[in-house]
């Protein structure tokens, strides 16, 4: 039996070509728009290094410059507040193949040198989610940055929940990610319902200021905590520690009710801070 040949006419050639070039147009723009699932702006609110580390990371555990911080995806961007250093322009969302959490983890984090050589959820803060399946999208910036790629996988993020986002960062670390509402109330760690003063009400009226004021507050409250632990006969260091605390919050007050002032005070007194805790 001889088989057939089929014969393209140009035409039926044109006609191939430009379905050809559709389906790739299609699959590129559906790489390129953000999946509906994660877009919009997710609000860190934890984040680990690897527990089992034999080194120390300049990102800490539950980093109070990072918790708070909010992340932005959408078609033409993934952006985030300055300290997180974010800035990728025209990303690709990229959707991997289902596989476990600890799969995903030892993709990105890679074996140890040392025992235990696979890292697991359990060593980053994640328990009890390590045979959980996700869906990792792997974002590729044209211009920009996000963040370092994984061993064998490019910087991702994926769905842990409708509403709840793990992404990877500096430093092997994980952040876990809400997703911010329209009725979304960030609360300040001192007490909206007192006599406030003109820049505590601003504080308090604003998600954004009451989530630096709560990062200032836990990288104080972490400081002094440390200080007591090393030396609790030491009340000299402590005593300093309180005054430079309330000469800072003489001059944030200075801010009024300055947005723009009072981030960037809070800003850098979290840094400050942080870069003093051990």
């Amino acid at each position: 039996m001889t088989g057939s040949i089929i014969r393209f006419t140009p035409a039926r050639v044109k006609c191939v070509a430009l379905a050809a070039l559709v389906s790739l147009s299609h699959c590129a723009a559906s790489a390129a728009e953000a999946p509906a699932s994660i877009s919009g702006p997710w609000r860190i609110i934890a984040n680990s290094t690897d527990t089992q580390a034999t080194i120390s990371f300049y990102t800490k555990v539950n980093d109070p410059s990072y918790v708070g911080r909010v992340v932005r995806f959408d078609n033409h961007a993934v952006s985030g507040d300055a300290a997180l250093n974010i800035d990728c322009q025209q990303p690709a969302y990229l959707q991997q193949s289902p596989m476990t959490l600890n799969e995903a983890i030892v993709k990105t984090s890679g074996e140890r040198r040392f025992p235990p050589k696979i890292p697991v959820a359990e060593d980053f803060g994640l328990n009890g989610q390590g045979m959980q399946k996700i869906t990792p999208i792997v974002l590729q910036c044209q211009q920009g940055h996000l963040g370092p790629d994984g061993e064998s996988i490019g910087n991702w993020v994926a769905l842990l929940s409708a509403d709840k986002l793990l992404m990877y960062g500096n430093d092997n670390s994980y952040f876990v990610l809400k997703r911010v509402t329209a009725d979304e109330k960030i609360t300040p760690r001192f007490s909206c319902n007192a006599k406030l003063s003109a820049t505590e009400q601003a504080i308090c009226g604003d998600n954004e200021l009451a989530a630096w004021d709560r990062s200032v507050t836990d990288a104080y409250t972490i400081q002094l905590q440390q200080q007591q632990e090393i030396d609790p006969a030491d009340k000299a260091t402590l005593a300093g520690m309180k005054a430079a605390q309330r000469d800072w919050l003489k001059k944030r007050n200075q801010c009024q009710t300055d947005a723009a002032c009072l981030t960037k005070s809070m800003q850098e007194r979290t840094f400050e801070l942080v870069s003093k805790i051990q």
